[in-house]
């Protein structure tokens, strides 16, 4: 099994989109936590590998196991992906439930394959409701299901992580 870095980059999130984007971080709380965790969504607490500050984000996670797994669908030049990179040790929360974790990158791009096929397999029941995907698509915030197809087209290049509970901490599906 081959092991490399994954390579994709993107041009940044133009401003609105950074804003929608951003915006479940402060929604993180109580039963939208919960209704977050039910879409595929945690909250990651990573260190900023310049500043030392706790920088949280919210990601699209698969369960997997005893580990969650988790998608820089911005490539290797995303903030979070970057920061966790510099410094692994994590908090997480996924729904109500908190706790520390290790992030480790996948090594083998085809892991990274065939772990983005599994997620889209599972994406009727993650991201944005379907109901809701043509809305946020026609206003040019989100197009997940064109999310989904560029992560896959992107194959091994896609930075694909491992997140691991500490601590025997279970993982929630």
């Amino acid at each position: 099994m081959e092991s490399s870095e994954p390579r994709m980059t993107r041009q940044k999130a133009s401003g609105l989109q950074r804003f929608f984007l951003r915006s479940p971080v402060n929604l993180y709380r109580g039963p939208i936590a919960e209704l977050l965790r039910w879409r595929c969504v945690l909250l990651l607490i990573a260190i900023g590998r310049k500043s030392g500050e706790p920088r949280p984000v919210c990601i699209s996670f698969m369960p997997d196991g005893d580990r969650y797994i988790v998608f820089s669908g911005w490539g290797t030049s995303s903030n979070w992906y970057r920061n966790v990179r510099a410094n692994p040790h994590v908090t997480i929360q996924v729904g109500r439930k908190r706790m520390e974790a290790e992030a480790r990158l996948i090594d083998s791009p085809e892991e990274r394959v065939n772990l983005m096929l599994r997620m889209q397999k599972r994406s009727g029941s993650c991201g944005p409701p379907k109901l809701v995907r043509p809305l946020l698509r026609l206003t040019g915030l989100f197009d997940y299901d064109a999310e989904l197809r560029m992560a896959v087209e992107q194959g091994g290049d896609l930075p694909v992580l491992e997140i691991v509970p500490l601590d025997g901490q279970s993982v929630q599906s």
